[in-house]
């Protein structure tokens, strides 16, 4: 009889939490809410201005990350690096390496298309050459504060993926041929494939 008893107490322990999974709810479940977010990598091209009055162009690898606070704000960071193999005709390599991060506001959207506005601040390294004649150059590298502000369009393809482009003044710094520090006011140009890992709620 005990051992009857037993059982049917194991029993009923095993089937009693099926049972409770079937009883029809009697509150509703909450809402998942919170940030949205995700991560881009793209090509980058960087029209970076020489203290000499000329320009240099270079290209090369944007990765970034953005959190969607709300319908209008959010906050992202970049990183970027870009570089060239002759600078000004001097056969020396150049590249700019910089961190970035600050809000970004999204004024309006139209068929799934969202315009972004974004001011960002943080550092840049510059590494670059500065011809002083014709065959003697200025070589050198310098880390600055740097800032970028510009606009952005985004449009979602297959999901949970997107394409992503942005347009910003980017500010910097490099030495001129006297290796005084200068700022530099360069046009950045990037394409992305956003990758969202939650989409808004």
């Amino acid at each position: 009889m005990w051992t009857i008893k037993t059982a049917g107490f194991i029993l009923f322990a095993l089937i009693a939490p099926a049972l409770a999974q079937d009883q029809p709810a009697t509150e509703p479940v909450p809402a998942v809410t919170g940030s949205a977010y995700d991560v881009s990598v793209g090509y980058a091209n960087l029209n970076m201005a020489m203290p000499s009055a000329q320009h240099v162009n270079l290209s090369g690898l944007d990765i970034g990350g953005s959190a969607h606070l709300n319908s209008r704000w959010g906050a992202m960071v970049d990183s970027m690096y870009v570089r060239t193999s002759d600078v000004l005709g001097t056969r020396h390599p150049a590249y700019q390496l910089s961190l970035l991060g600050g809000p970004v506001f999204y004024p309006f959207e139209h068929w799934n298309t969202r315009f972004s506005v974004h001011a960002l601040a943080g550092a840049a390294l510059v590494d670059g050459a500065i011809p002083i004649n014709t065959t003697d150059y200025f070589h050198g590298w310098l880390m600055r504060f740097s800032y970028a502000a510009g606009v952005g369009i985004e449009h979602p393809l297959a999901r949970p993926f997107g394409v992503r482009v942005q347009a910003d003044y980017l500010h910097s710094a490099f030495f001129n041929s006297q290796g005084a520090a200068r700022p530099q006011g360069n046009l950045r140009l990037t394409v992305s494939l956003v990758l969202r890992l939650r989409e808004p709620q």
